[in-house]
């Protein structure tokens, strides 16, 4: 393969490829911490119900003193706590998990799918500072996107699942943004390419036209 070829996309050809690498890596990272991490999770959500339960009885039983009642409600406190938070496996500790094994799975999936991308786009006849574009904005989609659910999952007990999806948007949103863009703008490539319109005069700042003197 002619290295010229794929110049232009060396550096997301290079970050596709690191993120493969930091997929390896975090799944090796979990394989060995895999109790640990499970355990601190539910020592955390443990200590964050115990205290919120121990706050809800607190307030209850100033209520219920200011109503004539003397004693808290307990029992209405512990089911308040239990309901607080909607996990979708049935435990805090088991979304969060979830959520950094996706981490992984996003590392693999997306790095091959940025290197597959960007060397189809390296053999088109898109001008060079298009496809040097579109290798940052896969590359940088195929770090970014992964990072976001391992960040999240780190924050889902803490937070809850809700509101640790928020905490992590403005990484998350750009992320599939840049995804989704890319993608996109590689399909309309091929599009045009294929009904041979990148000669026409909309498309001739995108593309390197060939022309009986060679290409303009």
């Amino acid at each position: 393969m002619n290295i010229e070829i794929i110049k232009p996309v060396q550096h997301g050809l290079m970050m596709a490829v690191l993120a493969l690498i930091l997929g390896a890596l975090w799944a090796a990272f979990m394989a060995v911490n895999h109790e640990s991490l499970h355990n601190g999770f539910e020592q955390q959500q443990e200590k964050g119900q115990q205290v919120q339960m121990n706050r809800l009885i607190q307030d209850l039983s100033m209520e219920q003193m200011d109503m004539g009642h003397p004693h808290g409600d307990q029992h209405a406190a512990a089911k308040h706590v239990t309901s607080g938070q909607h996990s979708h496996s049935g435990s805090l500790a088991k979304d969060a998990m979830q959520r950094l094994l996706r981490g992984h799975i996003h590392f693999m999936g997306i790095g091959v799918l940025a290197a597959v991308l960007l060397l189809i786009t390296a053999f088109t006849s898109l001008k060079s500072c298009w496809k040097k574009l579109l290798g940052w904005t896969l590359g940088l989609g195929a770090l970014a996107y992964p990072v976001a659910w391992i960040v999240m999952g780190f924050r889902t007990v803490e937070l809850g699942p809700e509101a640790a999806e928020a905490s992590i948007l403005w990484l998350f949103g750009p992320a599939v943004g840049l995804l989704l863009a890319s993608m996109v703008a590689v399909f309309a490539v091929l599009i045009i390419e294929a009904m041979r319109l990148h000669h026409r005069l909309p498309f001739l700042a995108c593309f390197f036209v060939k022309s009986g003197n060679g290409n303009t």
